[in-house]
């Protein structure tokens, strides 16, 4: 794939699909109250750019906190499991009994417990991106070169010389592509999470502007929910290029 195809592709399909939005509400085929025109919804952010970029910042940084905290979790506790038979034996029915339980059953208990603040929005990130990472940290860290790990034994070398030298660099293809999946979901978390209780954050401006019928604020957030998402699984491609620059195609964990 050339690289004017993968900044093209994309772009294109991006400004067609602005012209058939522009398009169908600009027929009214579509109620306003439902999907209001691309120049409404854009004129929200030249005309209240603090209320959207101002309420987008706080819901980043809950999503970027859980994040980084709910994939060290699941990494730490892959680590575990993968050296520990009997903490794998102990722990990881209830890891994946907690990953079963619905974060919309989650949500309201942990308030209760923690307040409207940031504070549970941050839990609810790390309970939702931590399996993920879990499972693949796991099938990573076991990936590793079995010839190499007895050449590792036989020069004598450490728990964490082996760790450091062989399962984690194994491991960093499945740990990148738990971190992109997660970059995504971090931001679901939250906003889900601010939907229940919250008095910033995206997930709160959708629900008052929707409850006061203003359909253009409620996609302008959406969108730039939508954007933030996007900022943050680039930079996450980013970092893989950089920390595994033989990799022939950072995106490839995606499909």
């Amino acid at each position: 794939m050339t690289r004017a195809w993968r900044l093209g592709g994309p772009a294109g399909i991006l400004l067609t699909l602005l012209a058939v939005w522009w398009l169908v509400t600009g027929l009214g085929w579509i109620d306003p109250l439902v999907l209001p025109s691309p120049v409404a919804v854009f004129g929200v952010f030249w005309t209240q750019p603090g209320l959207m970029f101002g309420n987008a910042g706080i819901t980043a940084a809950e999503a970027i906190i859980g994040l980084v905290l709910g994939n060290a979790l699941g990494l730490l506790l892959a680590i575990i499991f993968v050296s520990s038979a009997s903490g794998r034996r102990a722990v990881l029915p209830l890891a994946m009994a907690a990953q079963a339980v619905p974060i919309v059953a989650v949500t309201p208990a942990l308030i209760i417990g923690f307040g409207d603040g940031m504070e549970p929005k941050i839990l609810v990130a790390i309970f939702l991106v931590f399996f993920p990472m879990l499972v693949n940290g796991m099938r990573g860290l076991r990936s590793a070169d079995a010839e190499l790990g007895e050449l590792m034994h036989s020069l004598d070398a450490s728990p964490w010389q082996r760790l450091w030298m062989v399962r984690l660099p194994a491991a960093l293809p499945f740990i990148f592509t738990a971190l992109k999946f997660s970059a995504c979901s971090s931001f679901v978390a939250a906003i889900v999470a601010e939907w229940v209780a919250a008095n910033r954050g995206l997930g709160y401006l959708i629900v008052f502007a929707g409850s006061q019928y203003r359909s253009d604020e409620v996609w302008a957030a959406v969108l730039i929910g939508t954007l933030s998402s996007m900022i943050l699984v680039g930079l996450v491609v980013l970092l893989e290029r950089r920390v595994m620059p033989w990799a022939n195609d950072p995106t490839e964990g995606l499909t």
